[in-house]
């Protein structure tokens, strides 16, 4: 719950009451906003795809045994990413079901799924930041890997029946 409750949350829940508050006010507001939207997710979802493939580039055998012998998870670097991925899709879908409505949908309905879209929107775009930093502490993980050698042998502990 910590890496969902931070900074980004916060900022998309701001997004996604102004979204309420454009919805019940200037509906037609709310409903011009998706054609920037709707590009600024296309952007994160690439940055998104960008940061994962500059991660996957360095995760060949070698690393993997030195992220082994380090105790490690791989996959602990990866996760906000496609995290934001996951955001910045159901956000898109979000924008499709707004794109059918017009500024004469029940107010409630639109500021329901307005507000929605927003969250998860501004959320999107908000997260990017930690993936950043995430980004930054992989590379200080590919430092802290230069100094196992690159023929490591790490042995696998079998799991006892107890464990199981």
């Amino acid at each position: 719950m910590s890496e969902i409750l931070q900074f980004d949350l916060w900022v998309g829940v701001a997004g996604g009451a102004g979204a309420v508050a454009a919805a019940l006010v200037a509906p037609s507001a709310l409903l011009n906003t998706l054609g920037v939207a709707s590009q600024v997710m296309g952007i994160v979802v690439g940055a998104v795809i960008a940061g994962v493939s500059i991660q996957a580039a360095f995760f060949d055998q070698a690393f993997l045994r030195k992220l082994r012998a380090i105790s490690r998870d791989p996959v602990s670097y990866l996760a906000p990413f496609l995290f934001t991925a996951v955001l910045g899709v159901a956000a898109m879908i979000g924008m499709l079901v707004l794109s059918a409505l017009t500024p004469t949908t029940i107010p409630a309905v639109l500021a329901t799924i307005g507000g929605i879209t927003g969250l998860l929107t501004v959320w999107a775009l908000a997260s990017i930041l930690p993936c950043l930093a995430t980004l930054v502490q992989f590379i200080g993980l590919k430092v802290a890997a230069l100094d196992v050698p690159d023929d490591i042998d790490v042995q696998i502990k079998p799991k006892r029946a107890a464990e199981g």
